[in-house]
């Protein structure tokens, strides 16, 4: 009766509109920013021995990192948003149609305003590298038309973020060399799921065809395989357990291709990564869990579509 009531009363099509402005600010990316965060933090305890698995303990300044990144991150792509003449982002047309172009422009520069004013109660430097992550979506957007470059750069800057505020209040460790071998591999990851994502939005927006044996397929399984032997040599339980339970997704958009095989091999290789995290951060889960049903919520009852889904074809 409860499923029935909020999968198909018509009171919920008064409510979803409601959602637009929360939905503009593009949470489902999200998904991927709060990885890249954890995973900052997560090798920063592993590599000083600290043999991080469910840690409970709540630390407001965390809270304040993950909201002011957050902000930031929805600025940019607000950002994005109005410089497009045309968007094939429904809620993003709703939302041009409610406001005008000044008045949301106004709402992007105090939400990335807010957000560096929000990592200041994290640490100075974390709010220094949220300016730079503002900087970047303005600069590097508008210099590079290859969206891996601005993805690679932001996950850097993500990265640190959340390596650097560990070391602040917890371990006092800073980069060297030696740990570059367990961190390149996780941008190795990161690249193979970006890959795929491209490649599934070239299909879906601009018709381009997937052929089998793509070469950039081909590089995605073998960094993949790469990421596997580092996490085994390196004896990172993540990394290791990421790579190994990815690589089959891969595996298939090389030989087959077909549509459902680069949809998989974007979001069950980055679900897994999160569920996995889940574990260290179980937290984490709590957010993505509200996120996700929200989320599905909105998309059903505001557009008629069953998003977000693990269920993929090729349609």
């Amino acid at each position: 009766m409860v499923k029935n009531f909020f999968r198909d009363h018509s009171i919920h099509k008064k409510i979803a509109p409601f959602f637009d402005e929360l939905f503009f600010l593009n949470p489902m990316n999200y998904y991927f920013s709060w990885l890249m965060i954890c995973t900052g933090i997560y090798l920063n305890l592993f590599l000083s021995d600290l043999s991080p698995q469910f840690l409970f303990s709540f630390n407001s300044g965390y809270l304040f990192l993950f909201v002011g990144l957050s902000f930031l991150l929805s600025s940019i792509y607000i950002n994005k948003e109005i410089t497009k003449s045309s968007s094939k982002n429904k809620t993003s047309n709703f939302i041009k149609e409610k406001y005008s172009t000044t008045k949301i422009i106004i709402f992007s520069r105090l939400l990335s305003i807010t957000g560096v004013l929000i990592l200041f109660f994290a640490s100075w430097i974390n709010a220094l590298a949220g300016l730079l992550l503002g900087l970047l979506g303005i600069v590097i957007n508008k210099l590079f038309k290859n969206k891996i470059v601005y993805y690679f750069i932001e996950s850097i800057i993500l990265f640190f973020s959340g390596w650097y505020y560990t070391s602040f209040v917890n371990t006092s460790r800073s980069i060297i060399i030696y740990d570059l071998l367990f961190i390149f591999p996780y941008f190795l990851l990161c690249y193979c799921i970006y890959m795929s994502k491209l490649k599934s939005d070239n299909f879906k927006n601009n018709g381009i065809d997937i052929s089998k044996y793509d070469f950039k397929f081909l590089l995605s399984l073998i960094l993949i395989l790469l990421c596997l032997f580092m996490g085994l040599s390196n004896n990172d339980p993540l990394l290791s357990i990421v790579s190994i339970t990815s690589a089959g997704f891969y595996f298939y958009s090389f030989l087959r291709a077909q549509q459902k095989d680069i949809i998989r091999s974007f979001v069950y290789p980055l679900a897994l990564f999160n569920i996995f995290l889940m574990t260290i951060f179980p937290y984490l889960f709590i957010f993505h869990y509200i996120l996700f049903y929200i989320s599905k919520y909105y998309y059903w009852h505001r557009f008629n579509i069953h998003y977000p889904t693990f269920l993929v074809d090729n349609g």
